[in-house]
C-alpha cells in the first residue's frame, strides 16, 4: 500500500478516536438538547455516525474488496433516522458499536492489495466510486460532524459564561 492511503487511513482511525473522545466529555443535557430548532441533537449525530458507519461505508468497503465493480445504493439518512433511531437508546452503546465498526474497517482497510484500491463500485448518484474516495469521503464525513459536535459544546460553553 502506498504511504498516501496508509496516512489517509491513519487519519480516518484518529478521526474516529477524536470523536469518540469528545462526545465523552459532553453532559446529558448537551447530548439531548437540540442545538437549535429542527436540527438533530448531538445523540441523533452520534447514532447517525454509528448507523454511517455500519450500513454505508464498512458494507461498501467489505463489497468493494470482494467484488469486482459492485452497484451500491445510495443512503437516505432523513428515513434511516426515522426508521431506526431511538431517543432512548444509550450512548455508551452507539458509541461502543461505532468503535467497532470502525475498528473493523480500519483493519479492513488495512489489509487491502492495490487490486482492491484499483476496483471501484457503482453508486446512483455519484457514478463510479474508488476506495480512495469512499475512505475519504468517511474521514471527511467524521471531520464535519465532529465539528458540528464541537460547535455545539463551544455555544454551550459561551451561554454559560455569559449568564
Amino acid at each position: 500500500m502506498n504511504r498516501k492511503r496508509a496516512a489517509l487511513i491513519d487519519c480516518l482511525e484518529a478521526s474516529g478516536k477524536d470523536l469518540l473522545a469528545y462526545l465523552a466529555l459532553l453532559s446529558d443535557d448537551e447530548i439531548h438538547t437540540p442545538p437549535a430548532p429542527n436540527e438533530w441533537t448531538i445523540h441523533q449525530v452520534a447514532a447517525h455516525l454509528r448507523d454511517t458507519e455500519q450500513q454505508v461505508f464498512l458494507l461498501r468497503t467489505q463489497r468493494m474488496v470482494k467484488e469486482a465493480h459492485p452497484a451500491v445504493q445510495g443512503f437516505d439518512q432523513e428515513v434511516w433516522n426515522r426508521e431506526h433511531y431511538s431517543p432512548g437508546e444509550p450512548l455508551k452503546k452507539i458509541t461502543a458499536e461505532f468503535r467497532a465498526a470502525r475498528r473493523r474497517l480500519i483493519r479492513l482497510l488495512r489489509q487491502t492489495s492495490d487490486k482492491d484500491w484499483a476496483n471501484w463500485a457503482t453508486h446512483p448518484e455519484f457514478g463510479k466510486i474508488s476506495l480512495d474516495w469512499l475512505t475519504m469521503r468517511n474521514y471527511s464525513h467524521t471531520l464535519d460532524h465532529l465539528v458540528q459536535i464541537v460547535r455545539v459544546r463551544e455555544r454551550a460553553m459561551l451561554r454559560e459564561l455569559n449568564s
